[in-house]
This record gives C-alpha cells, structure tokens and sequence, in this order.
C-alpha cells in the first residue's frame, strides 16, 4: 500500500485537474449529488484553500501514478468571526464551545478517495497522516456519508447538527477526533449546545 505523501501549496495548484476529477468521481453521487456547476467552481475554492495560513495536504497516487486520494485542511485560526463555518460552529455549539472544538486544532476541510480505491484504508491513512501531532483535529461531514462511519471506527466524535442553512440539501454535523494525552488517556473536551 502506497504511504501517503505531503503536498504543500503549490503542488496541490499544479495537481488541480487531477483533484477535480477526483472530486467529481467521490461528490457527483449520494450524498451530496454535486452540480456540475459546483464541480466546475470547485478549482477557484481549492486554490483560496491553498493560501490559508497553515495549508497542508497528503495525498495517495495508486500504482498507475494516478490520484486516489488526498486530505487537508490547516490549523483553525484564532478569530472565528467573518467565516460562514465559523459562524456555523457558534449557532450550533454556542461561542465557547467553538472556541473550545477549534482551538489548537487542526481543520480536516476535505477528505476524498476515488471510489474504485475505498475500503484499502487510504483514507484512514490520510486521516492519519493529516492530524499526525495535532492535540485535536475537527470536521464537517454529513452524518451518513461512507466518510462518517471511518471516522467514528477511528474515534471520532459526533457532537452537534450544524444548521441547516449551510447546505441547501443535506445535515451536516461537526466530528472531532478522541484526545489521548499522557499514557494513553483520554482528555475531554466539552462542547455542548446552546
């Protein structure tokens, strides 16, 4: 199984093409049933992606040299205001508890595996690598999306529905991924609804 590789800015830019298609293949389906409209602007928001403080991403290319997966994101900035996830994240868990989910996390902002490619554990092992030495990590999914199963075999923690204003056609809810500190046990973070 091919290890997972990081990608800073400008090689995901130049992998552009190559990440669309992909996309197309994992969000033109259920759940999510993206447009082709969607797909056509999803270049413009993967490069404003790209100059997020903090970007970084890993992908996995299979035998052929092609693209089967990839995941980033960046580390949740301090000033939550002026963003409509952010925004989000506080109706749903109220101003502290988004402080409490984001800060000093990392941001899982997408996460994709060609369907051909699923079930190998390449998304485990992108997961992995991408919130490797962060003391939290934190995503947006739908609840019932094949992602969400992985992410709760994997620990992760569904906490609360996000409104429903964020996504003309599906749930999305906000999962965390379980802490282990010293020795191996779990250290809990708080986040409930207002």
């Amino acid at each position: 199984m091919p290890a997972p590789h990081r990608l800073d800015a400008t090689a995901v830019r130049d992998l552009t093409d190559d990440i669309t298609a992909l996309r197309r293949a994992c969000y033109s389906g259920p759940p999510w049933y993206e447009t082709p409209e969607q797909i056509a602007g999803y270049p413009a928001k993967l490069h404003a992606a790209t100059a997020r403080p903090g970007f970084v991403a890993h992908a996995v290319h299979g035998p052929a040299g092609d693209l089967v997966g990839i995941c980033y994101g960046w580390p949740s900035p301090l000033d939550l205001s002026g963003d409509r996830i952010y925004d989000a994240l506080q109706r749903a868990l109220g101003p502290d508890g988004a402080v409490a989910l984001t800060r000093g996390a990392f941001e899982v902002v997408q996460l994709f595996v060609h369907p051909d490619a699923q079930h190998r554990g390449h998304g485990r092992r992108l997961l992995t690598a991408a919130t490797s030495g962060w003391p939290s990590a934190w995503l947006i999914t739908h609840p019932e999306a094949p992602a969400a199963a992985l992410y709760r075999r994997l620990g992760w923690r569904e906490h609360a529905a996000l409104p429903h204003d964020l996504h003309p056609r599906l749930t999305l809810a906000v999962f965390s991924r379980t802490i282990t500190g010293e020795h191996g046990r779990e250290r809990k973070r708080c986040f409930s609804a207002p």
